[in-house]
């Protein structure tokens, strides 16, 4: 009889596409997933939300003697191999923001006890294992993600330039890109700006 690989599902769904997170400068720093990114692999993986996976039996609690927080609590389930798991997730979440209402706490809360449950099986395990604070693995995942093609993400690009420049100056470039301050949005600008401190240096 063949052995079981219990880590099938959690091999399959481990490794997260880099254009889907984005470094958050709080609690010390950490990457953070897309959720809408999360619930597509999901579906791709169970079948479409409501049908091979979701929430049920949603439940918030007002928390007594704290204040303003509210419990989440929920059942996750999931199909697989027309099989149904199931298993709790919670989480909780601050409804206060200064003196007003945080009109969003219930998406929140809710989005981050689902991200939490998802961990569980697997999903994006890479980025809550602290695989995206090493670089060269990162690079590794825009290059399995971009189909190979490496040197076409923006990325990579920045990455490519800084290697030119100087101790120093690749640090300070490196940590804004780890911060988060490097985005799609402005890496050109960034290459104009490490071609200016090559020349500099030269």
């Amino acid at each position: 009889m063949p052995a079981v690989n219990h880590l099938a599902l959690w091999e399959s769904v481990e490794n997260t596409d880099p254009q889907f997170t984005k470094r958050v400068n709080q609690r010390g720093g950490f990457t953070a997933i897309g959720a809408q990114y999360q619930v597509r692999e999901a579906t791709n993986c169970f079948g479409a939300f409501g049908k091979g996976w979701g929430v049920r039996n949603e439940v918030f609690k007002e928390l007594t003697n704290t204040k303003d927080l509210i419990l989440y609590q929920a059942e996750f389930w999931y199909k697989l191999n027309d099989e149904e798991s199931t298993f709790p997730i919670h989480s909780s979440i601050k409804i206060m923001m200064g003196s007003r209402v945080d009109d969003d706490f219930a998406k929140k809360v809710a989005t981050d006890a689902l991200t939490k449950g998802l961990s569980k099986l697997g999903f994006n395990a890479d980025v809550f294992m602290g695989r995206f604070d090493d670089n060269k693995y990162v690079n590794q995942m825009i290059k399995k993600f971009g189909n190979g093609k490496e040197s076409d993400t923006w990325r990579e690009k920045v990455v490519s330039a800084l290697e030119t420049l100087d101790a120093d100056d690749k640090v300070k470039v490196q940590m804004a890109l780890e911060e988060g301050k490097i985005t799609s949005n402005n890496w050109e600008a960034t290459i104009e700006r490490i071609e200016e401190m090559k020349s500099q240096t030269t």
